[in-house]
């Protein structure tokens, strides 16, 4: 037996041994008890000003700048819109009022 004809052997072996593993997979695909999908979890709504004003007023003695009170109520909530990469966004003047209310300091 030539190493040409030894090739195409092999190759004619690994051939039907992939044939018959891959028609026993989809045998068993076919039959599988297949349990119910879990639903897919509705996206969290943005949150409203109303409810991020109420909670840095809640948490504003708890940080020292108002920048970091916006930041940290941006990592709390869902903020609508460009959140803290847009300078005219309301969280900025949120953040700035609670704080200086919290504090007594204006800035």
């Amino acid at each position: 037996m030539s190493v040409r004809q030894e090739h195409r052997y092999q190759m004619l072996v690994i051939s039907h041994g992939r044939r018959d593993t891959d028609r026993q997979r989809l045998l068993e695909a076919a039959f599988m008890v297949r349990g119910q999908r879990q639903p897919v979890m509705p996206p969290k709504p943005a949150a409203t000003r109303r409810e991020v004003r109420k909670w840095m007023r809640m948490h504003a003695t708890d940080y020292e700048t108002p920048t970091q009170l916006a930041e940290a109520a941006n990592s709390v909530f869902d903020l609508p819109g460009d959140g803290l990469d847009d300078e005219t966004h309301w969280v900025w003047d949120e953040a700035l009022d609670q704080h200086e209310k919290a504090t007594g300091e204006k800035e």
